[in-house]
């Protein structure tokens, strides 16, 4: 509990910070946004971003909120029709992203990306030098994949792989994966769970805690979240697993509270 406590601690140090927020934080199940939690998410991220701190915002949502506008009953199987709804619920997201940081006098950038051109060293070190300029004026970069040349994303991850990604890609000091559980749980009794506050390595008895459910609006889960934790944990990153359904669940984080999972990094 010690070395929780203090490597918690150590966040409050913390000037760049990916935060990454999934699907389900951000739309209702039908795909519907959520505007009420992305104005309390928007209004915590503002006010980090106003300190000396540098925030970069990986979104999830696109396609559940496509997937609503178009009115389909069902997350479409076709990959064709997946792309589609990205392309419609990017457009809104973005939008409602926009109307709400003006609110706090904070402009945003929205970046597309995708796994291939992470993996290469010229668009990366593109990529890379267009958010530290963004970073360097208080812009905050909103990333998502591009989802209508890309399909990693789609198939598997809801974008945590990516977020995991893009904090190796800047050297970010933490990663934030804001979903809608309050960390890694593990089974106690009569079908209970309680949750695991720290854990010093991800290996197979980490992974053997996670059961995950797909549903309409995701193909992510804690398995995609573990392996983000352990791309960006091997390169130094710690990272925080925590329910973004909380007000001032980022603030929270980053002053030392005990929020969901801390993963510890040997690294730095």
């Amino acid at each position: 509990m010690t070395k929780n406590i203090e490597k918690r601690k150590n966040l409050k140090y913390a000037k760049r910070i990916v935060v990454k927020v999934g699907s389900k934080v951000l739309v209702d199940k039908s795909g519907k946004p959520n505007v009420q939690r992305m104005k309390k998410i928007v209004k915590d991220i503002s006010s980090i971003n106003k300190q000396d701190n540098e925030i970069i915002l990986v979104t999830s949502g696109a396609i559940g909120s496509g997937i609503e506008a178009l009115k389909f009953k069902t997350r479409p199987t076709d990959i064709t029709d997946l792309q589609m709804a990205a392309a419609v619920g990017q457009l809104r997201l973005i939008s409602i992203y926009d109307e709400l940081f003006k609110n706090y006098k904070c402009q945003i950038a929205q970046i597309l990306l995708t796994h291939d051109v992470l993996k290469n060293k010229h668009q990366c070190t593109n990529a890379q030098n267009t958010i530290f300029n963004l970073l360097s004026n208080k812009i905050i970069p909103i990333i998502n994949e591009n989802d209508t040349v890309s399909t990693d994303e789609i198939k598997f991850g809801d974008n945590d792989v990516l977020a995991g990604l893009v904090a190796k890609l800047i050297n970010a000091d933490a990663l934030i994966l804001l979903s809608t559980i309050d960390g890694l749980r593990t089974s106690v009794q009569n079908g209970r769970t309680k949750r695991i506050s720290y854990v010093n390595q991800i290996n197979k008895t980490i992974f053997s805690h996670v059961d995950d459910q797909k549903d309409n609006l995701s193909l992510g889960g804690m398995k995609s979240k573990l392996e983000s934790a352990k791309l960006a944990g091997d390169e130094g990153i710690p990272v925080i697993i925590a329910d973004g359904r909380k007000d001032n669940i980022v603030s929270k984080i980053i002053s030392g509270e005990d929020e969901g999972t801390f993963f510890n990094t040997k690294k730095k």
